[in-house]
């Protein structure tokens, strides 16, 4: 049946293609997700010729419901623990690909099946895992370093989401560089600048009316929030009167105690598609002090939106940025941070022109574009 079914695929001119969407989790999409969702909705539009499979671990949303040509399947078990994912990868998946008579699996999570002959595409965000274990659970850690180095040989071909990555991923796995494919990640269209009438209602809305710089992202070790706190400390001591809005929620546990109540903080969660958006749009900057980061999206959807970017110069954050950062700093510099935000705030000259700047720097980067990289990938190990 398998053999048939290929046969017809390349007679017909038609592929089939399986898509790991077990990240698509409707109402919780985090960085993954978006990337995942941005992608598989723009390449099954792009090409009705083919014919797409969606392998959810869970009930499918709605919203991915991409077209005609895209079905969904849901797979058990549900894989959100080590040996689950292993389990759903190594022979829920395997069986959906050789049932459905699938020419190629794509998964945009970086896991792949050690029991299918099907070519593989594995999207390998970044390798922090490899270089800092400490900042997973053991469990997860030990799993990634594990996995990600036989995937690495396993697939027919990689994609990562810059060139830190992909040099990285070079340089740690020995894969050839013309072996992995740079699919930048991208804002949506939906991040733009405000009208100061607009900046102040966002104001209103998140700040009770007073301006206010902003973080988005996971409160994960890799993040450095305590650099973050410490830089906006310095930043008002120093006499900046902005406060600091922190979007995401921890990844594990509780938000720190410690980190509560500090003054001139406010720690908003996780928030909603639009509400993200007003927000970072409304800010007078972004304060972004990773130590680690394969790409880093906030930084695109802030100059999006016309928000200058204070970062640190880690990882691939200097690459994204292109030059038009407000200021690149060491991780754990809050002074030299701190300077750039008193700046920021006092000369509006230099708040304008790094507007300017991130505005047009943002243009660069395009999920349209991006999606035609995915699928020159795709189209690579198509037999």
């Amino acid at each position: 049946m398998q053999v048939a079914l290929r046969m017809w695929s390349i007679f017909a001119g038609m592929a089939r293609i399986a898509l790991n969407a077990r990240l698509l989790i409707p109402g919780r999409l985090e960085g993954i997700g978006w990337f995942t969702h941005a992608l598989y909705q723009r390449i099954v539009a792009a090409h009705p010729e083919h014919e797409f499979l969606l392998l959810f671990d869970r009930a499918p949303g709605a919203e991915f419901q991409y077209g005609m040509n895209a079905t969904s399947r849901r797979l058990l078990p549900p894989a959100r623990r080590p040996f689950l994912v292993d389990a759903w990868m190594d022979f829920a998946v395997p069986w959906a690909l050789r049932s459905w008579g699938a020419d190629a699996f794509v998964s945009t999570d970086g896991f792949l099946s050690r029991r299918t002959r099907v070519p593989q595409l594995s999207v390998m965000h970044d390798l922090n895992f490899e270089h800092h274990p400490e900042w997973l659970p053991e469990r997860d850690a030990r799993h990634y370093r594990a996995r990600f180095r036989e995937f690495s040989a396993l697939a027919a071909r990689l994609a990562t989401v810059s060139r830190y990555s992909q040099q990285d991923i070079h340089a740690t796995y020995g894969v050839p560089l013309d072996r992995i494919d740079v699919v930048p990640n991208a804002p949506s269209g939906h991040f733009r600048p405000l009208s100061d009438a607009e900046q102040q209602g966002a104001r209103n809305r998140w700040n009770l009316g007073n301006p206010y710089h902003c973080f988005v992202g996971s409160l994960h070790p890799r993040k450095n929030i305590p650099g973050l706190l410490r830089a906006h400390a310095a930043y008002r001591k120093a006499g900046g009167t902005s406060d600091l809005l922190v979007v995401g929620a921890p990844m594990w546990g509780e938000l720190p105690a410690e980190w509560r109540g500090v003054e001139g903080v406010q720690w908003l969660g996780r928030l909603g598609a639009e509400s993200l958006e007003e927000v970072v749009a409304g800010a007078d900057s972004l304060v972004y002090l990773p130590y680690f980061e394969g790409f880093g999206i906030p930084l695109v959807e802030a100059m999006a939106a016309g928000v200058p970017v204070v970062a640190s110069n880690a990882t691939s954050l200097p690459e994204v940025l292109g030059g038009a950062e407000a200021g690149l700093v060491d991780a754990d510099d809050a002074e030299a941070a701190a300077q750039i935000l008193i700046r920021l705030e006092t000369d509006r000259a230099f708040h304008a022109d790094r507007r300017a700047a991130g505005l047009l720097r943002a243009r660069d980067f395009s999920w349209d574009r991006s999606a035609e990289r995915f699928w020159e990938s795709i189209e690579r190990i198509l037999p």
